[in-house]
């Protein structure tokens, strides 16, 4: 297990300028949880890599780019709002639908 104790778990608290925590229960939680953490990273280290090509972005898939289309709308009358609104893809009384963004 790696050596994280509470005099090093009170530095981290002052490093990471947060309130310190002084219940003893919690303390010992965070220092287990936090060994534990760090003897993770101990067996990634030990994960022969040789040969494997490191991602920048995490996937190796492309986007997908539609060509742009120019469209004749010389003809369409803007002034009009039931012309604009035919144009959009959903609408519901007087409002245009959008998706949800949420």
């Amino acid at each position: 297990m790696s050596h994280i104790d509470d005099k090093v778990l009170s530095h981290l608290f002052k490093l990471a300028r947060i309130a310190e925590e002084h219940d003893p229960a919690r303390r010992e939680k965070l220092i287990s949880d936090l060994s534990k953490i760090l003897d993770y990273f101990s067996q990634l280290q030990e994960v022969d890599t040789e040969g494997v090509l490191p991602l920048a972005g995490g996937t190796i898939e492309k986007n997908v780019w539609r060509d742009d289309e120019s469209k004749d709308r010389s003809s369409m009358d803007i002034s009009d709002p039931e012309t604009l609104r035919a144009q959009f893809p959903e609408a519901e009384q007087s409002h245009l639908k959008v998706p949800p963004v949420f």
